[in-house]
């Protein structure tokens, strides 16, 4: 019985005994002296009551300071080394509340620095092991991020434990422990997977090749998936892919170009014999009906020449598009120019950018200079680039003897380049849509070749992204999710900001952001934040807490188009906040109008906090982040994206205290967190 009675009820009890039983001495006392001495009873009832009074006010005087100065302190030194048992927490013991416990105080934050201490000497020595293993991974981590085809490892039952960056811009909104299904049609995937099967049963083990759509049709893609095995169990696949919708698009339109052209040419062509078949029946045909069918004759091949024109032009469009063309300086063509025929060569003007395959255009300039320097009439050779509206035109000027259009033909009738194949001079100037010509100046001659201008890159620093990957998550769920351990739960920890604090009254959110926590990680590539436009005019005292108003989201999204890309992103995830109640009330008013419910498990870091810390008084976001060693920056302090990662930090923490103190579970969580609710009347948030 003694194990289920609190510290605090055990002191109450105590000095309630000791009040009593002092009582009954007072009575005996009374009781013998009245037997011995005699007298008035009155005298002896009325000094004991007085006596009586006294004896337990003292003693409940005594045991509130026992109480406040004991119990109290106590309780919450046993839950700061709890807490730091369970959790890392750097912060030291505040001393102050058990400033009358003597050396306990002193020995707790001993322990801690001991605790502390032996931890940061086992990080060490696992740094020291695993400096290997972090520079592998950063390689790693660097390759796969900037490679120029998307790539996703997911699960067998298609789990994403890794994607790039390529990935995350071909498929959208990627996440971890999410399923790829969600953003790529699943029946091409999954015949490619049958078939990787049957393959894998033969002893093959060749990557499957199969073309995909994304989820909302917008994009195709070609895919190539190979499957991962470990001790002979397939723990998943790779996904290699890019986007093949530009070159679906060529294909289907050099298909209808061909298929036009036969169109266009069948009708003049058959004109056309028909014409030579009467003439050649009628030998004697006078002079006027001769001319009359030699002018169809002429009017069929201007047909004939218009329609082949007509889509030679749309070919050379087509065949533009699929060129691979980037944005390339034009310094770093002339470096290239530079490095390759090093001599009689200058470069003069600023720095353009313009559209163009940089190598392809490098080679050509190449052949043309190598060319030019085979008279040694010729010198004096500078490069320009001269920005003309929508082209910049890349200009060669030479001192010296012209050259023919003849001999430009023969060096652009020459393979480009080893690399690439057959593809001629001319074939390059024609995949860039330009021509390349000579002309004279006041001081020599120059060579013109326009290209399309482009705008310069815009250069921003690289985004680590630290969590796109984790090939530790938990094995395929099973059975019903609230016996589900909370490690291997998803969760999306949300704050929002509002018009104020009733939102039954017509308060409305102005902004909210939420960041998913896979693993035990939180993943800080992977947050949602946005303001919401709430179609009202925000108050001042609100302006005040979170610095929004009306200016500030202007032009935001609704919080009907918000909380649809909300809920998308809370996907198969259990949704945490700090007083959850009430941001919960903000969404589940608005599901009607959404046409979506928001019925995921919710938790509550205030009702955890009270089931973990029943002896706290405080469980303000505030106070459970100096709890648990977690640190506010004020800059982002009531912005709905801080507040939301300040929260993800503490219950982050709180994941491994409710697995100290038994809760292992998301029912059991949910289960403790109710037990709680009376509190929310009593706390403040």
């Amino acid at each position: 019985m003694h194990e289920r009675l609190g510290l605090r009820l055990r002191f109450a009890l105590f000095f309630a005994a000791l009040a009593l039983g002092g009582m009954a001495v007072l009575v005996l006392g009374l009781w013998f002296g009245h037997a011995r001495a005699g007298g008035p009873l009155d005298g002896y009832v009325i000094a004991g009551m007085v006596a009586g009074c006294g004896l337990l006010g003292l003693a409940a005087w005594i045991g509130l300071l026992f109480d406040a100065n004991v119990a109290r302190p106590i309780q919450a030194l046993a839950a700061d080394l709890q807490t730091r048992a369970g959790v890392d927490v750097a912060a030291d013991i505040d001393e102050a509340p058990a400033r009358y416990l003597g050396a306990l105080a002193p020995a707790a934050n001993a322990i801690h620095d001991a605790l502390a201490a032996t931890r940061d000497a086992q990080a060490r020595a696992v740094a020291e092991r695993t400096a290997a293993l972090n520079r592998e991974k950063a390689i790693f981590e660097a390759l796969l991020r900037d490679l120029a085809e998307g790539v996703v490892v997911a699960t067998p039952d298609h789990r994403i434990m890794l994607y790039n960056r390529a990935a995350l811009g071909l498929l959208g909104d990627l996440g971890l422990d999410r399923p790829l299904t969600a953003v790529l049609r699943p029946e091409p995937l999954t015949h490619a997977l049958d078939r990787m099967g049957a393959r894998a049963a033969r002893g093959e083990a060749e990557a499957e090749r199969f073309l995909a759509a994304t989820a909302s049709g917008e994009r195709f893609l070609m895919a190539r998936v190979s499957p991962v095995a470990v001790a002979g169990r397939r723990a998943g696949y790779v996904l290699i892919f890019h986007d093949a919708t530009e070159d679906l698009e060529a294909h289907a339109e050099l298909d209808h170009l061909f298929n036009t052209m036969l169109e266009g040419i069948r009708r003049p062509t058959a004109a056309i014999g028909a014409l030579f078949d009467a003439i050649e029946a009628d030998p004697d045909m006078g002079d006027e009906m001769r001319s009359a069918f030699f002018a169809r004759l002429r009017g069929e091949q201007a047909m004939l020449v218009d329609r082949m024109n007509q889509v030679a032009d749309r070919y050379g469009t087509a065949t533009t598009r699929r060129w691979p063309m980037p944005a390339v300086a034009s310094d770093d063509i002339f470096d290239a120019l530079t490095a390759r025929l090093p001599g009689d060569l200058r470069f003069e003007g600023a720095r353009q950018f313009v559209r163009c395959d940089g190598f392809a255009i490098s080679e050509l300039l190449a052949r043309v200079i190598e060319g030019l320097r085979g008279d040694d009439r010729r010198d004096g050779f500078v490069l320009r680039a001269v920005p003309e509206g929508p082209e910049v035109c890349l200009e060669l000027h030479w001192r010296g003897p012209p050259v023919s259009d003849g001999q430009i033909d023969r060096w652009l009738s020459a393979p480009l380049s080893a690399g690439y194949g057959e593809y001629l001079g001319r074939d390059a100037l024609e995949g860039h849509g330009t021509e390349l010509w000579a002309e004279p100046t006041e001081t020599g001659h120059r060579l013109l070749l326009p290209l399309a201008a482009a705008a310069a890159p815009l250069l921003t620093p690289a985004d680590p992204r630290p969590e796109f990957y984790d090939f530790s998550l938990p094995p395929p769920a099973a059975g019903a999710l609230a016996d589900r351990p909370l490690g291997d739960l998803s969760f999306v920890v949300f704050d929002t900001e509002t018009t104020g604090l009733a939102p039954r009254q017509g308060d409305e959110i102005v902004q909210i952001a939420g960041v998913r926590i896979v693993n035990g990680r939180i993943l800080r590539g992977e947050v949602f934040d946005t303001l919401v436009n709430p179609g009202r005019h925000i108050p001042a005292a609100s302006t005040a807490v979170h610095g929004i108003d009306d200016a500030t989201v202007r032009g935001s999204p609704d919080v009907i188009a918000a909380g649809r890309r909300f809920h998308a992103f809370c996907e198969g995830a259990v949704l945490v906040a700090h007083n959850a109640a009430f941001d919960m009330t903000f969404l589940k008013m608005k599901e009607d109008r959404l046409g979506l419910r928001f019925d995921h498990p919710v938790l509550c870091t205030v009702l955890l906090s009270a089931a973990l810390y029943p002896h706290a008084e405080d469980h303000t976001l505030d106070a459970l982040a100096c709890r648990f060693g977690v640190r506010l920056e004020a800059e982002h302090r009531h912005t709905a994206l801080g507040d939301a990662m300040a929260t993800a930090e503490v219950f982050r923490q709180m994941l491994g205290m409710l697995q100290v103190s038994g809760v292992r579970t998301l029912g059991e969580a949910v289960a403790r967190s109710n037990e709680m609710h009376g509190i929310r009347r009593a706390q403040s948030y």
